[in-house]
């Protein structure tokens, strides 16, 4: 599944070499310490659309390292816990009479984190845009943007997708003409406990909450409260989970704005704390925010805005579960339709999918402030970052 130079078109860029179809640095050897990392493409022509990349935070400079084929614009990718196999979304219809999309899994070479195609799957709707795998590695949940459909699937015991388990999907429009014609689930999100999935539904402005059975893999509304309503034309994206498991934090596209929310996981429970603007002065129609992350720490959360320009923004976390905004770092790579920190919690990459660069910035331990590195990847169409278990931590210390 790795690269075939016959079938590539290899352009020289500085010390990077992108392709239309993949690319690989000179060499493609893993360096001792660095950050390894896979990013998916949104770019559905391509057809080796996942890179296996690295970060050298020693020598501020990027390789990458592979690229594979096996998944139409995977713009986000999960990992099962033990690391095994990774999990791609693919815009291939695996049925084009029911409009259904597709979801896919690869098995990890546990020696040089190459793919192969493991097995694909209906998604249960159309235009799958997030997936998530369970903590204990049972079940992939799917969240299809299309057509509002969220699924859970089991998962076999090589980490296989098997047919899903159950199919929901939610009701209701909103005031923005153009995106809020119906329900659209933008994301699948399993509370800490496991008993909770929630839903941001970015068409009927709510996050859908619903009760899971660990044993049959049934998603039903939770009785105690099927759903979060949120301000009309907010257009809820994103959520994260606070370490604690008592707050979660949404990120809204169509308003700009993040919204947080005390949580309670034996109930299944949100109740909104605040609502804020992602940055200063931003407006529907202009700002458009992507991704929002919580610093291992717990301290600080991040959010991604696009427009002109794109930004990062960086919030305070009080005990309270209320936040303050405290940094915005402008301009960051254009349309960062997502970003992650690694593990170690010392350097954040963003992927500004309309620039197709991914770039480096170091996170200040005491402040969560960002600082802004030289070093950038060229990538066509960067939609996800995706951080590999067994990085070197101990090399990651920040300079």
């Amino acid at each position: 599944m790795g690269m075939n130079s016959k079938t590539k078109a290899i352009v020289i860029l500085g010390t990077v070499l992108l392709s239309v179809y993949g690319c690989k640095a000179p060499g493609g050897e893993a360096l001792p310490g660095a950050i390894r990392f896979y990013a998916g493409s949104s770019d559905i022509n391509l057809e080796y659309s996942i890179f296996l990349c690295q970060y050298d935070p020693v020598h501020d400079s990027f390789a990458v390292l592979d690229s594979f084929a096996g998944a139409k614009g995977p713009s986000y990718l999960d990992l099962s816990p033990d690391g095994k196999t990774l999990y791609a979304i693919n815009k291939e219809f695996s049925d084009q009479g029911k409009q259904q999309m597709t979801v896919s899994a690869f098995r990890i070479n546990p020696e040089n984190n190459g793919l192969s195609l493991l097995n694909s799957r209906s998604s249960e709707g159309d235009g799958p845009c997030h997936i998530q795998c369970s903590p204990d590695g049972d079940f992939l949940f799917a969240a299809n943007y299309n057509s509002g459909h969220a699924a859970a699937f089991p998962l076999s015991g090589d980490g296989r997708i098997l047919p899903a388990s159950a199919v929901v999907t939610g009701e209701g429009t909103g005031p923005v003409e153009n995106r809020q014609q119906g329900p659209h689930a933008h994301q699948v999100n399993l509370d800490p406990g496991g008993n909770f999935l929630l839903v941001p539904d970015l068409g009927a402005d709510k996050i859908l909450i619903y009760a899971f059975d660990r044993q049959t893999g049934c998603l039903e509304p939770n009785p105690l409260q099927p759903f979060l309503k949120l301000d009309p034309g907010s257009g809820p994206r994103h959520l994260a989970f606070h370490p604690s498991g008592s707050s979660i934090y949404i990120v809204n596209e169509l308003d700009a704005t993040i919204t947080a929310c005390a949580y309670s996981g034996s109930q299944g429970r949100l109740t909104v704390l605040q609502t804020i603007p992602t940055v200063e002065g931003s407006q529907a129609d202009s700002r458009f925010p992507a991704a929002i992350r919580i610093h291992p720490g717990g301290k600080y959360l991040y959010a991604s805005t696009r427009g002109e320009p794109s930004s990062l923004s960086l919030f305070r976390i009080r005990d309270d579960g209320t936040v303050s905004r405290i940094q915005v770092v402008e301009p960051v790579p254009n349309w960062p339709r997502d970003f992650n920190i690694e593990p170690s919690g010392n350097y954040l990459l963003v992927a500004g999918e309309r620039a197709h660069v991914i770039r480096p910035y170091r996170i200040d331990r005491q402040s969560g402030r960002l600082e802004g590195r030289s070093g950038s990847l060229l990538l066509r169409s960067p939609g996800c970052i995706l951080f590999i278990a067994g990085t070197d931590q101990k090399s990651l210390a920040s300079p």
